[in-house]
């Protein structure tokens, strides 16, 4: 692990550097961080012993410490940044520090386009309850490790990797699950999905060669990848997922379970028992058969991992239940890519017996023109759609020709059905409360703050349900 007296971290509420705050603390190395804003993950840190500076960065704030940690999101002219550099201070990127547990042991290592932090946490769910303790670090708020982040005994270090700015190539897990292979973060990788493709195959290339390479076999991408992989010598071995041919472990009669979802779990043509979950929805099921083949293969017995699956609480903001009452389910999701909106929808329609009253904020002018004809198809499955302005993060220019607006007539076009465009949370709050019907489903998605929305109606529908 990083040998360091002291460690600051610029943007520590982040959810990746959290994570490797609390680690790090766990690991008895002194703490200190910045951050704009208060979170609760600043809030656990400060608790946990760190020093945590809220407001303006501060070139002060790096006194005392002698590894300076800075995200993607941190740009050149930050002056804890540049503090760090004159005084030659080790300066290292969030992926830096997480290689320095990945490589150095037994890491196991999430990638894909989709899914990566609900599979992160099935994995480390299982390993936990299944009592091997691992250090975990995890893109989302975990509820069974209580955050981000967990410094655990055991051998292995459970993690969430990052293609979309290529820091994933810095890794050499012992074992990885890949969950698909898509166009995503264009900007980062030439506007090529070629060169995305390329960067998959160079990250399964860098799996330690003893070990284990689990790819989704429904994934084109993935099985032409790790076909390739499989057939090269001195390659870590490829196992093959999902609910088609030529996988070894394999989902079959899918179908609904309580508020979730279950299924059959193969392996060989051998049925070895079913799964039961208590998140809806396809995706997951297939998320959770990959976690099952590492399961395995860190020695968890079937019947142990299915006890524990049927007690898998979800990440924070991946279909995040916040309420059902009177009649009313009240979901929010990180969703914000096409294929991620897809199966959100999906398994919200698959769990109401009403409509589907959607409220989608677009994430970075980017991501909405490189992907817009792919977003005007996502929504099929929203009987109510209202679109918000994109949200764009600083430092974003727009882009002509790219909105809501237009975004609104494709969808519109595509479904044959109006979409309402609305960026003020009380106009959406109050369409909400006129609209919606005991048995609907309310599920608001993006990656900014449109969970806001979610949490207030859902305040609001458990407020008057008291009355």
């Amino acid at each position: 692990m990083l040998k360091a007296h002291k460690v600051h971290f610029i943007a520590i509420g982040g959810y990746g550097m959290s994570g490797l705050a609390m680690v790090l603390l766990k690991a008895g190395v002194k703490v200190s961080g910045s951050d704009v804003a208060q979170s609760d993950r600043t809030e656990k840190l400060k608790l946990a012993g760190a020093e945590v500076h809220i407001g303006p960065h501060d070139a002060a704030y790096v006194e005392g410490a002698d590894v300076v940690v800075y995200s993607t999101d941190v740009k050149a002219g930050n002056p804890e940044l540049e503090a760090a550099k004159a005084k030659g201070l080790r300066v290292m990127h969030r992926s830096e520090l997480l290689a320095e547990f990945i490589n150095r042991q037994s890491g196991i290592a999430m990638a894909g386009t989709h899914g990566k932090t609900t599979t992160t946490s099935m994995v480390a769910l299982l390993m936990e309850r299944g009592g091997l303790d691992p250090t975990v670090l995890v893109g989302g708020e975990m509820e069974a490790i209580g955050g981000t982040g967990k410094g655990g005994k055991g051998p292995h270090v459970v993690a969430e990797t990052d293609e979309s700015d290529r820091s994933f190539l810095r890794y050499y897990p012992l074992a990885t699950i890949v969950t698909n292979v898509e166009a995503e973060h264009l900007e980062y990788w030439g506007g090529s999905f070629d060169n995305i493709i390329e960067g998959f195959r160079q990250f399964l290339g860098q799996v330690k060669p003893e070990g284990l390479a689990v790819l989704c076999g429904d994934d084109p991408t993935l099985r032409v990848l790790g076909t390739e992989m499989a057939s090269t010598p001195g390659r870590a071995r490829v196992v093959f997922y999902g609910t088609g041919p030529g996988c070894e472990w394999q989902a079959r009669n899918i179908h609904p379970w309580e508020q979730g979802i279950a299924y059959e779990c193969w392996r060989n043509g051998q049925l070895l028992g079913e799964i039961q979950m208590p998140v809806p929805g396809r995706h997951n099921a297939l998320n959770s058969l990959g976690a099952l083949v590492i399961g395995d293969y860190v020695g968890l017995p079937f019947a142990r991992m299915a006890e524990i699956m049927t007690g898998f609480g979800n990440a924070k903001r991946r279909y995040q239940v916040h309420t059902r009452v009177e009649g009313l389910t009240v979901v929010d999701d990180y969703a914000h890519h096409p294929t991620e909106i897809r199966a959100t929808l999906a398994a919200a329609k698959e769990q109401t017996r009403g409509r589907v009253l959607a409220v989608f904020q677009p994430q970075r002018y980017t991501r909405t023109h490189w992907l817009m004809d792919e977003f005007a198809q996502a929504f099929g499955d929203a009987d109510v759609l209202v679109l918000t302005k994109i949200y764009s993060p600083p430092g974003e220019q727009p882009i002509p020709g790219v909105s809501s607006e237009v975004l609104a007539e494709k969808i519109s076009a595509h479904t044959g059905r109006p979409v309402i465009l609305e960026s003020d949370k009380q106009e959406i709050l109050r369409l909400l409360r006129e609209t919606a019907q005991p048995g609907d489903t309310v599920l608001t998605m993006g990656a900014g703050d449109i969970w806001r929305v979610a949490k207030e109606f859902a305040e609001e529908l458990k407020g008057r349900s008291r009355v």
